[in-house]
């Protein structure tokens, strides 16, 4: 490989020319080597489509090399001494995403420790090693996963490391990166491949909710909040280093530390989803026949309200939210936490949400897209047209949706969290 800044990669890939990729979801071309790389200071999701696998970076990462074929990438990130590469398999080439990922290590001479993972429904494969050839002054230690690619597309390996003597410091981000690859639509919604690894359902907890006086009875996993708090912990961790140092990527990295809480959390709320919808569908219907959408909104805006307000955190080394599975066993929350909850119930519902932060107000919002319902919106992808979501205030009593407090309205001061 040309300009190659690793040691033995050239067992993995080839010379580097041309690859397209779609960045923010918009699609770009990058020419790496002939020409220089630079990516703006917004939260990248990089996405291949040729081998349609999309990974939500940290801050920061830059293509170094890559292969004309698109099957070999490497990024470096510009702020850490963090690195990540990826080869794709031809399917015909292994028979499982194990064998896949040893040889990807083998060939780079790493010992690893290895663990089966159940994820989108796929066998796949996770290990953590340490390589005397991938970085050119001394061993490289860090996380690996392999992943069956959609539609036969071949195996998607991933390696993420640092220099063994820095790994201590950088195992949260190099776990963050292999934990933050997507593979289709569905994976957006669901926990990354490490979490369900180490996290695997165990059994149904059952719970009961009380909305606008029903008891619904429910359901979370009984391992769903330790796993919650994992990432919680995980990507609070990533965005400190952002925080900490005042980089010009720190609120988008904000914004990417509650994106990931939201992916995580949308599979663990689904069925809670679905029978909150089913005991008030009836009801939403009666309350508002035009638009019972806006009804069940409201409805759980009014119930978010009456939760116990306390902050989860007053220590700046820890995220100050509470897991949205312990909300629901009944625990403590606060504005971030309720908007973060109910964006995921209310798109589990096929409601298009989202949630709104904001540094200046130290505060969050939930967004809901309800086209004709009158009251303060904020919009979202202002550039491009975009859409008006009606806010709504999750702490103040009784407040309908569209009503904010009067010194919270500047709608720059405002930054939407979105799933697809």
């Amino acid at each position: 490989m040309k300009n190659c800044d690793s040691v033995g990669i050239s067992n993995l890939c080839g010379n580097s020319l041309i690859m397209c990729y779609t960045k923010n979801m918009r699609k770009i071309s990058i020419i790496c080597l002939l020409y220089l790389i630079t990516f703006s200071a917004f939260a990248e999701i990089i996405t291949s489509e040729k081998f349609t696998y999309s990974i939500d970076f940290p801050e920061g990462y830059e293509i170094t090399d890559m292969e004309q074929d698109e099957t070999t990438v490497i990024f470096k990130n510009k702020y850490l001494l963090a690195h990540a590469l990826i080869r794709v398999w031809p399917e015909s080439k292994f028979k499982s995403a194990d064998a896949a990922l040893k040889d990807t290590l083998a060939r780079i001479k790493a010992t690893a420790d290895y663990s089966d993972a159940i994820w989108r429904r796929q066998k796949c494969s996770i290990a953590s090693f340490e390589s005397p050839l991938l970085l050119p002054d001394g061993a490289a230690k860090g996380w690996g996963a392999c992943i069956p690619l959609p539609q036969k597309k071949g195996y998607l390996s991933l390696l993420s490391y640092s220099p063994a003597e820095h790994y201590d410091d950088l195992a949260q981000v190099l776990i963050s990166v292999v934990d933050s690859v997507l593979i289709d639509a569905g994976s957006f919604r669901e926990p990354g491949v490490i979490t369900s690894a180490f996290y695997p359902r165990k059994s149904p907890k059952s719970i009961n909710l009380t909305i606008s006086g029903k008891t619904i009875p429910t359901q979370v996993d009984s391992i769903d909040k330790e796993a919650s708090q994992f990432v919680i912990d995980r990507e609070f961790s990533v965005f400190s280093f952002y925080a900490a140092n005042n980089l010009p990527e720190m609120y988008d990295a904000w914004v990417r530390f509650y994106r990931l809480l939201a992916r995580d959390s949308m599979e663990r709320v689904k069925k809670v989803s679905f029978d909150i919808y089913s005991a008030l569908r009836e009801d939403c219907e009666k309350k508002d026949p035009t638009s019972p959408e806006a009804a069940l909104a409201q409805t759980l805006l009014y119930w978010s309200q009456d939760f116990h307000y306390e902050r989860k955190s007053s220590s700046y080394d820890k995220a100050d939210i509470e897991s949205i599975p312990a909300i629901l066993e009944g625990g403590s929350s606060d504005c971030d936490g309720r908007s973060l909850l109910l964006m995921c119930i209310l798109k589990n519902c096929s409601l298009d949400s989202c949630m709104f932060i904001s540094a200046q107000y130290s505060h969050a919002l939930l967004g809901v897209y309800l086209p004709g319902k009158q009251g303060q919106t904020i919009k979202v992808d202002d550039n491009e047209g975009g859409k008006d979501y009606i806010v709504g205030e999750t702490t103040a009593k009784n407040l309908t949706l569209g009503m904010i407090s009067a010194s919270m309205t500047d709608r720059k001061n405002w930054m939407s969290v979105e799933l697809p």
